[in-house]
């Protein structure tokens, strides 16, 4: 997985800036300017969400999570009764 740099550069997952901006604002975050620390803050925040997040994505349609993670198979909805009898449809226009 590859991130962003804060002018935009495609740079490793481990790096925080490209070589030209650590040239230009050093590596030492307390002598960054104010807005690119939070950039990188927000820049960083993304990363842990992504990877955080990356795990309860599914692509099955027959499982869903309830609140702490389990799965659980969704409720199948079958009707019943007279919804399958044709006379619901007869006087449908008169409705």
């Amino acid at each position: 997985m590859m991130r962003k740099c804060v002018c935009g550069k495609t740079i490793t997952l481990n790096s925080r800036l490209c070589s030209e901006c650590a040239e230009i604002y050093g590596l030492e975050p307390n002598e960054w300017p104010e807005w690119l620390r939070w950039m990188l803050s927000d820049i960083q925040r993304d990363v842990q969400y992504e990877h955080t997040h990356n795990d309860h994505v599914s692509i099955e349609t027959g499982v869903t999570y309830d609140s702490f993670g389990n799965m659980k198979a969704k409720p199948k909805f079958a009707l019943r009764g007279c919804r399958t009898e044709t006379h619901l449809y007869e006087d449908r226009h008169n409705h």
